[in-house]
């Protein structure tokens, strides 16, 4: 019999494998045993994946050391207060009085904290924000704490955004270092930062309204997006209801398919539902929020000094590249779809707001129009790579770099000039000033406050009173209903609130004998004796 000759072909093959095998089983070889080459394709990662992990990994270790997520001002109190009730299946909580006293005796508002209105019982309240980040806070609280729950909900927030803006990025066009330098300058500038180191809205609602959009851009693909779409949109009006105006490029965005628009309105109907059953349930009508009439806030008297305020300081946030942004109309004829989204999502954002009373009053209003940032920024990069084409300069590892060590430095004399990591020490004020108390004050005190009311109700059981809210006759009435029931007076008062002007305004509400008695940093504690005189 003919002896089989293996062909030449199949013996390299085998000879090859058996080399391969050989190598992976031998200890001294660098095999898949070895740790070196366990890790090799981390070794073979390109820097432009790793640099931005590192940059992430980074602002979020920024985040962490200056947070100040908690109860403090009137929004943060607000909406912890409600999470707080919405995690009971609450939507009102009865207010803390003084013992003995007709509620109609006094003023509707004289025991309502910041972020409530009075019922129509005058012995209940409820909050005044909208549900959407109290229920954000509420879910996260259920697993992982009162105390962390905030501060996480905004710490993931914020990253989010940056994740959302590189994602926005791509999908207008840009390449991954156009994209990566996009959500750079939104996480740099000081106002997102600064709104991501406290419990507001702001952020929560840009991120929202973004990934709405990103969605909405998506389903031209693959339709299934639009449904995706629609539950983005309803939680960002859950979050800020002015959002709703993001139907606007969302609708430019999904076009005339009727499919389309299907799935973003069922996407959305859950969310609006819950937001006409609570505004029927508690305010009376699904069309009525907590903020009630505002109407009387929106003035065309507002627009030239809105429009001033935008021109010098979105250049300053944004940096001097936002410039670029006006030219956008000249890539309409390129790409209609993108571009119009863009013009449209930032103005009326921008529009809108025009007309508001407080846009121009300081730097930090313009918190209001951070959903706008993002198209903005678009804009500004879409322009700019576009000029780099028509210049043909090709993007380089150098330049890269040199833009990223340019926002950064930018951003940090920003981040010192704005007093950035302040924001969140102001905010812990809050919570500090009410353990002093409760360590130092009669557990039966009533409080005077005003600023510090929404913390009194969330961290403490202190009855308390709004000073700004009582006439000198009503407060004799409680002081004397006090003095029966044997129960002391104190006040916690910011230094705004006991300036020459505040002062007299307390005096001319409280009368006189008040004696500071303790201090928590620049809040003064304060107590009252009928019979002393103020010191």
């Amino acid at each position: 019999m003919e002896k089989w000759v293996e062909p030449e072909h199949r013996k390299w093959t085998n000879d090859a494998r058996r080399g391969r095998n050989a190598r992976m089983n031998s200890p001294k070889a660098p095999g898949c045993q070895t740790p070196a080459r366990m890790f090799h394709p981390l070794r073979r990662l390109r820097w432009t994946a790793w640099l931005p992990l590192l940059g992430v990994f980074l602002y979020a270790a920024v985040l962490a050391r200056y947070t100040g997520a908690c109860a403090a001002g009137s929004d943060s109190s607000g909406y912890l207060n409600n999470a707080r009730l919405l995690s009971e299946a609450r939507l009102t909580v009865p207010m803390r009085r003084v013992p003995g006293m007709d509620p109609a005796s006094l003023p509707s508002y004289t025991h309502v904290p910041l972020g409530f209105i009075p019922n129509p019982d005058r012995l209940s309240m409820t909050p005044t924000y909208p549900m959407g980040l109290p229920l954000l806070v509420a879910a996260t609280a259920r697993m992982v704490g009162w105390d962390l729950a905030p501060a996480l909900i905004m710490g993931l927030h914020a990253l989010c955004g940056l994740v959302v803006m590189y994602l926005l990025g791509r999908q207008f066009g840009l390449g991954p270092g156009w994209a990566w330098i996009g959500a750079l300058l939104l996480g740099a500038n000081s106002l997102y930062l600064m709104m991501s180191l406290q419990l507001m809205s702001d952020v929560p609602a840009t991120v929202w309204l973004g990934a709405a959009v990103l969605c909405s851009l998506k389903s031209g693909a693959r339709w299934h997006w639009a449904f995706a779409a629609g539950i983005a949109l309803s939680v960002a009006v859950l979050v800020r209801p002015t959002n709703l105006l993001g139907i606007v490029p969302i609708g430019l965005a999904l076009g005339f398919s009727l499919r389309r628009w299907l799935l973003l309105f069922f996407g959305g109907l859950p969310g609006a539902v819950f937001l006409g059953f609570v505004n029927h349930t508690i305010y009376g009508s699904i069309l009525t929020t907590g903020y009630g009439g505002f109407g009387w806030m929106f003035s065309p008297g507002y627009v030239s000094s809105t429009l001033l305020h935008y021109g010098h300081w979105l250049p300053v946030l944004l940096t001097p590249l936002i410039a670029l942004a006006l030219g956008l109309p000249f890539l309409w004829r390129r790409q209609p779809v993108q571009t119009s989204v863009l013009a449209a999502w930032s103005s009326t954002l921008l529009v809108f707001y025009m007309f508001y009373s407080v846009t121009h009053d300081d730097w930090w209003y313009l918190r209001f129009i951070l959903p706008a940032f993002p198209p903005l920024l678009l804009a500004a990069l879409l322009v700019a790579s576009a000029l780099a084409a028509r210049f043909k300069l090709t993007w380089q590892p150098g330049w890269f770099a040199l833009a990223t060590v340019a926002i950064l430095i930018y951003a940090g004399v920003c981040f010192h000039h704005f007093h950035v990591p302040s924001a969140g020490r102001n905010e812990r004020l809050y919570p500090e000033m009410a353990a002093w108390m409760k360590t130092h004050l009669p557990a039966d005190a009533l409080v005077a406050s005003m600023q510090t009311s929404g913390a009194l109700l969330y961290y403490t059981q202190f009855a308390f009173f709004r000073w700004d809210q009582v006439s000198p006759g009503d407060f004799q009435r409680i002081a004397g209903a006090c003095a029966s029931a044997r129960m002391p007076i104190y006040a916690a008062l910011f230094p705004f609130e006991i300036e020459e002007d505040n002062w007299a305004a307390f005096r001319k509400h409280l009368g006189s004998g008040w004696t500071q008695v303790g201090a928590v940093r620049y809040v003064t504690i304060w107590r009252y004796d009928p019979s002393g005189t103020a010191k």
